[in-house]
């Protein structure tokens, strides 16, 4: 094994590939374009600290690669084990992965 690699799994978080990314699809309002993103949910997400816990929070400004340009922007929350608790979009509306495959 490489040095790099060695290094990479020390500052790895733990868990498998498919564990730490939450998908997005989303349907741009304007034109109609589908689009997915992924979130990484070690490293895209801002923990927020209560009395009670931590809970984590993510924005992404999404762009489709067609032709209108218009931002889709999605907030979400998580809770404690970074699993989603609420999400909300402006400029697009959210679609499933079956949606997202049909062209």
């Amino acid at each position: 094994m490489g040095l790099f690699k060695k290094i990479a799994q020390v500052f790895a978080p733990p868990g498998r590939e498919e564990e730490r990314a939450y998908w997005l699809y989303v349907q741009c309002s304007r034109c109609g374009e589908k689009i997915r993103a992924r979130v990484d949910l070690y490293n895209d997400l801002s923990p927020l600290y209560h009395e009670t816990g931590v809970t984590y929070f993510s924005r992404k400004i999404l762009i489709g690669q067609e032709h209108c340009f218009q931002k889709v922007e999605v907030e979400m929350n998580f809770d404690e084990n970074r699993r989603l608790t609420e999400r909300k979009i402006s400029g697009g509306s959210f679609i499933s992965e079956e949606e997202f495959g049909k062209s």
